[in-house]
């Protein structure tokens, strides 16, 4: 029954978002929802972007089927009321990214959107109800567990959507985190959790056939967002019925990279600013400063930096269901701080090495030849120039 219960929802996810895809395609192609090349954009051509309807078509299409035959037909016991809303906010978020595909919706439009439809489930019960110190006390939340949730919702949200900027990174990311999930569900056990997270798996390996590079067609923010949302949901009910441990760690770990650098790219926009929006409306103002963004300033193959951080992602995920199997707190917060630090050392190789590039293109521009670092003599700094005149400050600042 526990292989059944696995393998066909993912599988018939996986066929049904394979079968789905090219009917996006053409979709997107008559709506002309098209990811145009062009700014932070670097494919050569138009991409369709309404993945999305296949992902989300997979998911509903293997689940609802699947949880009346092989489960109870409920969601970890949660009431009627309880899954009309989960579908409810789910398909907001679907017809919100939706419509950010066909024509951009701002920013703060998103946001609001987005909070309404997490305080939905809010309200019907699912959010954080305490957390737990290092030294084994217990901190009851209180009044605040609704905010921390809907921050927690909108935050995995878009912390999905942002980690969608490589063909099939975001796909499969997603795969490996909800596969890690499905594990901590079978151990537990959680059927119905079992049953949700393969279709998730399903649906992402579906869509990776038209979505690894080259791409056919992009999942769009109707895929990514919804993907967020349900992860985020998913995490947020278990911690409703598990320990504290299990409920506040094991979802920040196994979420610990798109969460993470999400954090840090929002963080180093507020202190660099925008000339024009400021610090705070500057926050949400795109850039190529995400993790796979600054991979490929360190001369990493694009072929290898979904490998790559497919593979942190999973080193993440195996932390979480360590933590997950031990419920050691203390263990926890060591993994939290180890995956901080990794997605801090690579932001700074690849920020350092933008630097390196931007200076070598002002010095192109200027007609002299970039500085062999390895063997220039340490009595002429980068920024002087042969005449003794000290080059710009611009030359060496990233913009």
């Amino acid at each position: 029954m526990l292989w059944l219960q696995v393998m066909l929802p993912a599988l018939l996810a996986a066929t049904v978002t394979l079968l789905l895809t090219p009917v996006a395609l053409r979709l997107a192609l008559r709506l002309r929802a098209l990811d145009m090349p062009g700014g932070r954009k670097r494919q050569p051509q138009p991409i369709p972007r309404l993945g999305g309807i296949a992902i989300a078509g997979g998911i509903l299409f293997s689940l609802a089927p699947c949880l009346k035959l092989l489960s109870h037909g409920t969601f970890m016991g949660s009431s009627r009321s309880e899954m009309y809303w989960f579908g409810v906010g789910a398909l907001i978020i679907f017809v919100l990214g939706l419509a950010d595909d066909v024509r951009p919706v701002g920013p703060l439009v998103k946001l609001v959107v987005q909070a309404a439809a997490a305080s939905l489930l809010v309200a019907v019960g699912w959010q954080f109800e305490a957390l737990r110190l290092p030294w084994e006390a217990k901190l009851t939340v209180g009044a605040v567990a609704p905010i921390l949730s809907v921050l927690w919702i909108v935050g995995v949200t878009n912390a999905i959507n942002l980690i969608d900027g490589l063909d099939g990174l975001a796909a499969g990311i997603v795969a490996i985190i909800s596969s890690s999930l499905l594990v901590l569900a079978v151990l537990q056990p959680s059927p119905e959790i079992v049953i949700t997270t393969s279709c998730i798996v399903g649906a992402c390996l579906g869509f990776l056939r038209h979505n690894r590079r080259p791409a056919r067609i992009y999942m769009g923010d109707s895929g990514s967002l919804l993907l967020g949302f349900i992860l985020a949901s998913l995490t947020l009910r278990t911690s409703v019925k598990a320990s504290a441990t299990v409920a506040i760690l094991v979802p920040i770990l196994a979420l610990g990279l798109p969460v993470i650098d999400s954090l840090l790219v929002m963080w180093y926009r507020f202190l660099r600013g925008h000339p024009k929006m400021g610090r705070v409306a500057g926050i949400f103002h795109g850039d190529r400063k995400h993790l796979h963004h600054l991979l490929l300033e360190t001369r990493v193959a694009r072929s290898r930096v979904n490998l790559t951080l497919y593979g942190l992602v999973l080193a993440f995920c195996l932390m979480a269901l360590l933590v997950a199997t031990s419920g050691n707190l203390r263990l926890g917060l060591a993994f939290l701080v180890i995956q901080f630090l990794v997605v801090l050392l690579i932001r700074k190789a690849g920020l350092t090495a933008e630097a390196r590039r931007l200076a070598e293109d002002k010095l192109a521009q200027l007609g002299e030849p970039a500085p062999d670092t390895a063997n220039a003599a340490p009595t002429m700094p980068l920024a002087s120039r042969p005449g003794g005149r000290p080059l710009e400050k611009e030359t060496l600042v990233i913009k």
